[in-house]
């Protein structure tokens, strides 16, 4: 199974279980620094996308 990321970079997907799961703990990541808050808005919206195509191939 293949998803294309934001960037336009296909992922091959071995193990969909285990991409859902970490997908979903990814997008709720961000730093402890305030100064982040772009770079993890960024991260967060990067994970929502590709836990959403997850879901949409477990589907």
């Amino acid at each position: 199974m293949k998803i294309t990321d934001l960037n336009g970079f296909d992922l091959e997907i071995d193990n969909l279980q285990l991409a859902i799961m970490q997908a979903d703990d990814y997008r709720y990541y961000a730093h402890l620094n305030p100064e982040h808050r772009l770079a993890d808005e960024r991260l967060q919206s990067y994970w929502e996308d590709i836990y959403q195509k997850l879901i949409q191939l477990q589907s």
